[in-house]
């Protein structure tokens, strides 16, 4: 762009003329016009940065009508009008409409320089601050790139390490293999609905983009916890373990030969003959007696529900005991192992169970731990209360409903019913999607997960979702 490109517009031929010389003498280029409407054609043409025009052309348009135009066609030229009939009206005027300045004829060559001058320097000064502002603009744009493209390098880092979490959780616990992923899809699924509930409890709660973001990073990361958790707590299926049982049964066998062996002696010691019949039949005797109690073992080391005499029927198992090689008489089944086995209902024992429920405490302590920003900064708390109830009966902290997020209550729905229809595992059976939705019905008729949250779950079919994910029995309907 040639900022010394200056276009005089005037009907007046000799005048044109003598200031094109004038002014390409001085160092400008400059070039003319005789009317308004050629000038017009010029600009289209090319970029002048100055025009001084005559007020008043005979025959088309005026000085003020070629100012107005120019403005449209080419805002960065400055005008400048030029009239031998000044007055303070159409000074005003021609200010109002775009005129940079005007000059009253006759004039001077040393007065027209003077104005050229001056505007130049300020044709030029904004010109200048046009080309810093374009390049602030583009050095704000390539960095605003840059941050964009280092933002969705640390975004596809952060989900390797959250896939990288979610692997080791499900490493420590094979059997829950999916869960992580499924409660966060359920979750988010059931956020999204609730966007979509014009009316009732939550009818004025909308969650943006980055909350959604928010509740999939604390749905996936809920159990991160349990890596802290013992694997044989964690995993436990029954309430004593193989290597225990076996320990127990060979008691019990070495209990039915020491038996025996004092029988047999017992006869050689009254004189009686051998008989290898005799001992075959004592072990037989040992061996109904011996697979009596170890049925009742068996059936008290499964995760059941008790009955009470079965719970009574454990008394006798305090009196068995074996010859110890070293420390004379032993019990077969240690205090522990009695412990174990009148665990009313499932595997795990109180101290084992409050170990599994420190999941939640370890989780939070881990995820504060990340610098979470932004709309990033509920994941830990999120977390931290999936596991709390409405009327104050969940852990770890006991939190009553108005203490709880609203994700975590989501969520909360969402993780019990993913433990319910999940795959068959160790410590569980799972049970079909009409049986798992009547156990959440329960769970909100008894205070402890969100009736409103259950009511959009059920109605949009977030349970859905997943369907695909389970094994067949659970989406039987």
């Amino acid at each position: 762009m040639d900022s010394n490109r200056i276009l005089i517009v005037d009907d007046e031929p000799d005048f044109r003329t003598l200031l094109v010389e004038a002014l390409t003498g001085l160092g400008y280029t400059a070039e003319g016009a005789a009317t308004a409407e050629a000038a017009i054609q010029m600009a289209k043409a090319r970029h002048f940065a100055i025009i001084f025009t005559d007020l008043n052309m005979p025959g088309g348009l005026s000085g003020l009508d070629l100012i107005n135009t120019i403005h449209e066609i080419d805002p960065k030229t400055f005008c400048i009008l030029m009239t031998g009939y000044a007055t303070t009206e159409i000074a005003i005027k021609a200010l109002k409409g775009g005129a940079y300045d005007f000059i009253q004829k006759p004039f001077k060559l040393a007065e027209l320089d003077a104005s050229l001058v001056r505007v130049l320097d300020h044709y030029k000064s904004r010109r200048e601050n046009e080309a810093y502002q374009a390049e602030l603009e583009r050095r704000v744009a390539e960095r605003t790139q840059e941050i964009r493209k280092l933002n969705q390098e640390i975004r596809h880092l952060f989900e390797g390490f959250v896939d990288a979490a979610v692997n080791a959780i499900e490493a420590r616990d094979p059997s829950t293999r999916g869960h992580s992923g499924r409660v966060a899809t359920l979750t988010v699924g059931l956020a999204e609905a609730v966007n979509r509930t014009p009316n009732g409890p939550y009818g004025q709660v909308r969650f943006s983009d980055d909350q959604l973001l928010e509740l999939r990073y604390a749905s996936l990361l809920h159990d991160f916890g349990k890596v802290g958790v013992r694997e044989q707590v964690l995993v436990k299926a029954r309430k004593l373990g193989e290597e225990r049982l076996e320990r127990i049964l060979q008691r019990m066998y070495q209990r039915d030969l020491e038996a025996v062996h004092r029988r047999v002696l017992e006869a050689w010691g009254k004189g009686e003959p051998f008989d290898p019949q005799f001992a075959k039949v004592l072990m037989a005797a040992h061996r109904v007696e011996r697979e009596r109690i170890m049925e009742l073992v068996l059936r008290c080391n499964e995760p059941k529900v008790l009955p009470q005499e079965v719970v009574e029927a454990t008394d006798e198992l305090e009196e068995l005991s074996f010859q110890h090689w070293a420390n004379g008489d032993e019990r077969i089944l240690e205090p522990v192992d009695i412990a174990a086995l009148r665990i009313p209902k499932g595997s795990l024992s109180e101290a084992e169970r409050e170990e599994i429920n420190s999941h939640v405490q370890k989780t939070f302590n881990f995820l504060s731990k990340i610098p979470w920003t932004g709309p990033l900064a509920g994941v830990a708390d999120i977390a931290y209360a999936h596991h709390e109830r409405l009327n104050g009966m969940g852990y770890p902290r006991r939190l009553k409903s108005a203490d709880i997020p609203i994700q975590s209550k989501l969520m909360a729905v969402c993780d019990v019913h993913d433990a319910l229809v999940a795959a068959d595992r160790p410590y569980k059976a799972a049970v079909s999607i009409p049986r798992s939705l009547e156990i959440l019905e329960d769970e909100t008729k008894a205070g402890l997960l969100d009736r409103a949250a259950l009511a959009i779950f059920l109605e949009a079919r977030i349970y859905e979702l997943t369907k695909g994910m389970l094994n067949v029995e659970a989406v039987r309907s």
